[in-house]
């Protein structure tokens, strides 16, 4: 059996180095402005100070809620943004009890 190649990983991948080096100056740029933009999130207001895509994320998630989606059923990235969105208890608002993020009674 082979051994992978732990040398490599998102940062040191050679097919990322090498789409890198041909992508055009304008679409580095404006990966480089969308990083920014994720990583410049001030999360003591995220509720209200939502990037776009996080808005709309959170909408679909809210939207799914009112359907009839169970938390249980939510992964933990979209818990963590209801989170930072709506507050600790968020769950609340929606006539659930904390328990109910892990299972379904």
């Amino acid at each position: 059996m082979e051994t992978q190649n732990t040398e490599h990983n998102l940062f040191n991948n050679p097919f990322i180095n090498e789409a890198r080096k041909n992508m055009p100056k304008e679409d580095l740029e404006r990966y480089a402005k969308i990083g920014e933009e994720i990583y410049s999130i001030d999360f003591e207001t995220a509720g209200t100070n939502l990037p776009e895509f996080m808005r709309d994320a959170l909408l679909y998630i809210l939207e799914s809620l009112k359907s009839g989606l169970h938390p249980s059923m939510l992964d933990e990235n979209e818990k963590i943004l209801l989170k930072e969105a709506l507050g600790d208890k968020w769950y609340e608002k929606y006539g659930y009890v904390e328990q109910d993020l892990t299972m379904i009674p």
